[in-house]
Formats: C-alpha cells, sequence, structure tokens
C-alpha cells in the first residue's frame, strides 16, 4: 500500500478514462499524429503581452488550451486585459475591462487587502511563478493566490530571489506559500542564487528583473527548460549564458505582435510511448514539435536504451525553439533498461517521469530514474503516486528519496487503477494499459484536459481505444 499526503489528491472530481488494452494484430502502418501547443511555451507567451515593449495586440498561434494556461486567463482580465480564445489562438489585448476574480477562502487571511487585485490561478503553478516574476517587475500590486493544493507547493524558490532584488512581497498565510501580496517592484541590480533547477524560479526572476529594466545576475544549480530565456533573446534581450548562470543586462525587449508556439515534447511523448508499447512494427510521426533540448530527455534515455527514436526537418521557430519532426519505428524489443543519473537529463524529462516508469516497467531488468527529489513538490508526490499507479497494474517500483528503481519483467495486467487527479500519472496509466489485454479503468483520468485535452483523440488516432466515462 502506497502511502500519499491529505494533497495528493486521492478522491476523484473527474470522470473516468476507460482503455480496452491489447491491439488485434494488423499490418504495420505509418501513422502521423498532431499534438497541442507547448504549455511552458504558451505561458511565457501570454505574460510577455505584460511586459514593457509588448504592443497593444498580441496574438498567440497554436497556443496551449489546456486547464493550466486557461488558468492565466481569469487573472489577466482581473488586471485590465481583454483576452479572447479562437480555436488555437488565444489573443491579449491591453485596456479590456477589470473583471474581478471571486476569493477564494483562506483560514489564515480574515480579509483580503482593499482596493487590491486578486488573482488566481488554480492548480497551476507555473502561472502563478511567473504571474508573481512579471508582477514584481512591473510594481504592480496584487495578491496571487491558487487552489488548496498550490497553496501547499513551494513559493520561496522564487519569492526569496525577489526580495533579494528589492521587491516587496508578503505572504499572507503559511510562510513560503500561497496567497503572496505583491506590493513593491525588484529595484536592487545583482546576483541572486537558487537553491533548486527549477526553470519556474529561475524565469520569474528573469521576467521580473526584464519586466523591470534591471541587470541581474541568476545563479542556477542544473540547467534546466530555457524558452524563458530563448524568447526573451528573440524579443531583444541581451542574455548572457554561462555554465550554472544566466546574465541580463537591463536592457529593452520588444514583443512581436504574433508569437507561434510548437507542439509540446511532453504531450509528444504520450503516442510515442503508446507506438513503442504497441510494437507492431509501424512508424509513427509527430511534427511541429519543440526539440528544445532541454526537453527531450524522454526520447534521449528510450534512444539511448536501444529505442528507435529520431528527430528530422529540424528549423528554428519564431520564439526561438527549435522545431521539428519525432518518428518512432518499432516497439521496445531489444530495449533495455533505463537510467536516468544526473540531474539535467532528469528536468529535461521531469513531466515524463510517469510515463518512463510504466514504459520501464515494461523493459526487461531494473531501471533507475534519479535525482528527482523535486517530483515530490508537483501537483501530487510524484514519486509516490506514479509507484502507486504502476502498482495497481502488477509493476514493481520501490520509492526511494531521490527516485523510482524499476523492477522491469513483473507481469503486468489491466485493471482499476488510480490517477490521483494527476494529469501526468492519468495519461502514463491509460498509455501503459493500452498495451495490457483486457478492460483498465483510470479513475478520473480526465484530469489529462489540465495539458493535454485531445489525449484520448491523438491516442485513438496511433490505435488506442479510449473512452471518457462519468461514474454514476
Amino acid at each position: 500500500m502506497f502511502e500519499t499526503s491529505p494533497f495528493d489528491r486521492p478522491r476523484t472530481v473527474s470522470a473516468d478514462l476507460v482503455v480496452d488494452g491489447g491491439r488485434p494484430p494488423h499490418p504495420a502502418a505509418a501513422r502521423s499524429v498532431t499534438v497541442p501547443g507547448d504549455k511552458s511555451v504558451s505561458h511565457r507567451a501570454l505574460l510577455a503581452a505584460m511586459l514593457p515593449g509588448a504592443p497593444s495586440r498580441l496574438t498567440v498561434r497554436n497556443a496551449n488550451l489546456g486547464g493550466a494556461v486557461r488558468a492565466l486567463l481569469p487573472a489577466m482580465r482581473a488586471l485590465g486585459h481583454r483576452t479572447t480564445v479562437d480555436a488555437g489562438t488565444l489573443t491579449v489585448e491591453h485596456g479590456g475591462p477589470v473583471t474581478p476574480q471571486p476569493r477564494r477562502p483562506h483560514p489564515d487571511t480574515a480579509r483580503w487587502p482593499d482596493g487590491v487585485p486578486y488573482l488566481e490561478t488554480g492548480g497551476s503553478s507555473a502561472a502563478a511563478r511567473l504571474l508573481i516574476g512579471v508582477l514584481a517587475g512591473l510594481g504592480r500590486t496584487a495578491v496571487v493566490d491558487g487552489d488548496d493544493t498550490l497553496r501547499h507547493r513551494p513559493m520561496s524558490w522564487l519569492v526569496e530571489p525577489l526580495i533579494q532584488l528589492g521587491a516587496d512581497i508578503v505572504h499572507l498565510g503559511d510562510a513560503g506559500r500561497l496567497p503572496v501580496l505583491v506590493r513593491g517592484a525588484v529595484h536592487r541590480p545583482g546576483t541572486v542564487e537558487l537553491t533548486v533547477g527549477s526553470a519556474q524560479a529561475r524565469s520569474g526572476v528573469l521576467l521580473a528583473a526584464v519586466a523591470a529594466g534591471l541587470p541581474v545576475t541568476v545563479r542556477h544549480p542544473v540547467r534546466s527548460r530555457d524558452h524563458t530565456e530563448r524568447m526573451l533573446t528573440a524579443f531583444g534581450a541581451a542574455l548572457t549564458e554561462s555554465p550554472g548562470e544566466v546574465r541580463y543586462d537591463g536592457g529593452p525587449v520588444t514583443v512581436p505582435p504574433v508569437v507561434d508556439v510548437p507542439a509540446d515534447p511532453s504531450l509528444a511523448a504520450y503516442p510515442v510511448a503508446a507506438q513503442l508499447l504497441a510494437g507492431d512494427g509501424g512508424e509513427l510521426s509527430v511534427p511541429e514539435v519543440c526539440l528544445n533540448p532541454t526537453r527531450l530527455g524522454f526520447f534521449d534515455v528510450l534512444r539511448r536504451a536501444g529505442a528507435d527514436i529520431r528527430y528530422r526537418d529540424t528549423r528554428l521557430g519564431s520564439s526561438g525553439e527549435p522545431v521539428g519532426t519525432i518518428v518512432v519505428r518499432g516497439g521496445t524489443e531489444g530495449v533495455e533498461g533505463v537510467r536516468v543519473d544526473d540531474p539535467a537529463t532528469l528536468h529535461a524529462l521531469i513531466d515524463e517521469v510517469p510515463l518512463l516508469a510504466a514504459v520501464a516497467a515494461t523493459l526487461p531488468g531494473p531501471s533507475w530514474i534519479g535525482c528527482a527529489e523535486e517530483l515530490r513538490f508537483k501537483e501530487t508526490d510524484r514519486l509516490t503516486t506514479t509507484a502507486g499507479m504502476a502498482a495497481a497494474f502488477g509493476a514493481r517500483i520501490e520509492v526511494a528519496d531521490d527516485g523510482l528503481l524499476v523492477n522491469g519483467g513483473a507481469p503486468l495486467s489491466a485493471g482499476h487503477v488510480p490517477s490521483y487527479e494527476d494529469h501526468r500519472i492519468a495519461m502514463a496509466a491509460a498509455t501503459l494499459a493500452t498495451r495490457l489485454p483486457g478492460r483498465t479503468t483510470v479513475s478520473g483520468g480526465a484530469c489529462h484536459r489540465t495539458s493535454f485535452p485531445d489525449f484520448a483523440e491523438v491516442q485513438r488516432a496511433v490505435g488506442a481505444t479510449i473512452t471518457e466515462v462519468t461514474p454514476r
């Protein structure tokens, strides 16, 4: 039995996903599927509309429209930005009506500050942390809050460096947690040293610096996703990077009127994994994917283990990201156990750890996914919930302080599997279930809409049988 904390959300509020696995033999085929825009790039593109040098109307094409990105829209409207959604395009305009958000009760806050915008970002940590950074750069007074789960995720990784740069930020509840009141801008140029490799922490500080035009050096312990650096450079920011640090000279940026978002490699991982698990000898292509090296850990680790995964048609996109096609052929025959031993590799696949563990459970021998302490502070404690999800299939996974030891080769079977209302756990479970004969029910599996609203449709295009069922 795997123990979960009160904030690992075991109670199901989303519909279930039902997967009928074990595909009948069919001739090998070449397929192509598309996945939504990158969630991380979408967050940053939206917030670029608030930077000095942004146009009065910013259009973000191929944006990710999952719940994590949509969580930013009410907050931006509460700040007086008009936002519209049309198919895969988001538009942000200055000078819209102010639409206040309802204030979520908090046990330690009897009264919210008067006359101060209240901005709530649901369960999206990226939305909250990046928004705090932009507000601290602009000196815009506001309360930033989240749902009950996000209120228990750490914010000190970002808030403390911003305070070192002169920002006035106050915690209104528990120390180091949401809600926070931002009431003064960063104004002291200098160097800050981050204690974690979180890209959200580094990005929040850089966005604050750019919004304030403040020269800053950010030192970080590990190289993680660098979408903010690439995007700001594409907008004209003078950034200098060297091992363990990035410097910004305080100069201006010019945000273009249109930003194109490449497809999300973390979402492309699910159909790629389904194709590998099917093992039908066919070929799957996923075009227009962000091929940023700091995001390709899932594919690169499996390539080193023997999977036939390739990148082709690479080019540079308008947001500063390399873009191309991911091609996977064949299955897992001959693929060995995987190893993740260094922080940079872990951060390059940090969102795909549950999926990598699920695939590793089908491979012979042991696999190790290490350097993963940060996963304990995601939507759930993802080390524990990944092991709990996989155990429901019969997999043998040992939880260590900083990672997962997957003892591959155990017999796996379909059944009833928890998602813990964590979108990454749900999608990993449903993907593994496509390989196993019989019916698997992923309880609360429709929480995939947080990041991948079209998950079931895309997996069906790869040959899976997945339906969404609301429990009675």
